[in-house]
């Protein structure tokens, strides 16, 4: 977490693309809204235990869950696939058996939408860094080259700065953002008699180990939203 003495080097070092956003650079709506969606299902009883295959072994997911998103999709972990409940969207007519369920799916496809936007934001901003850093780098060479060139230890230099244009990343950048779904955890550690210690980091006991999500497409992006109950435990999120 950021108030551990290795977190910034840990992040420049590592993990250079992870843009963390503190929650009071959110707009308060939103945390209001979503936070009444997360109690709200909670108290509906809308979060399962999944059943989930682990080294041959039939086991229920520590944490119970729920999948939000467009209408049809699925997500797949550990050989289980789940079906979205449907947020509302335009096209499709979606009946919820409770005007409090609706609030709270609507709730949630705002805050998606909101993370849709700072994430596209975002990845514009660093494409724009990183182009500029291959440019300047680009010219620095060629000075250097030409000053090699001037005192008769090199060859012509070759323009190579067509190399280095700006590729139009605008298609790729709509898929790597398509959230398309939500899925909520919740972790009631008063429940969960039988946690693991975090091995690497100190962290204390952990409901999900350190895995890798075989759902991920390559260079796709994930927005993650952590939120503790008043009056609960603390709890760190790591990826």
């Amino acid at each position: 977490t950021p108030q551990d003495t290795e977190f910034q080097q840990l992040w420049k070092a590592k993990y250079s693309k992870l843009i963390l956003k503190k929650a009071d650079q959110i707009p308060q709506e939103l945390h209001q809204g979503v936070q009444e969606a997360f109690l709200t299902l909670r108290k509906h009883g809308c979060f399962f235990q999944d059943l989930v295959r682990i080294k041959g072994k039939d086991l229920l997911t520590p944490v119970s869950r729920i999948l939000i998103g467009n209408p049809g999709c699925t997500y797949k972990y550990l050989n289980t696939r789940l079906f979205t409940v449907p947020w509302p969207m335009k096209g499709f007519e979606i009946k919820y058996f409770s005007p409090e369920i609706f609030a709270a799916c609507k709730a949630l496809i705002k805050l998606n939408d909101y993370l849709h936007v700072e994430t596209v934001q975002a990845l514009q901003e660093q494409n724009l860094s990183e182009t500029k850093e291959i440019e300047d780098a680009a010219v620095t060479d060629r000075e250097q080259d030409f000053a090699t060139f001037i005192t008769g230890k090199g060859s012509v230099l070759e323009d190579q700065s067509s190399c280095y244009a700006p590729r139009n990343d605008c298609t790729n950048l709509k898929l790597r953002t398509s959230y398309n779904l939500t899925l909520l955890n919740y972790m009631d550690p008063l429940q969960m008699l039988h946690l693991k210690q975090e091995p690497y980091f100190g962290m204390g006991k952990m409901a999900v180990s350190w895995h890798h999500d075989e759902n991920l497409v390559k260079r796709s992006t994930v927005a993650v939203y952590s939120y503790s109950c008043e009056g609960e435990y603390e709890w760190h999120m790591g990826d």
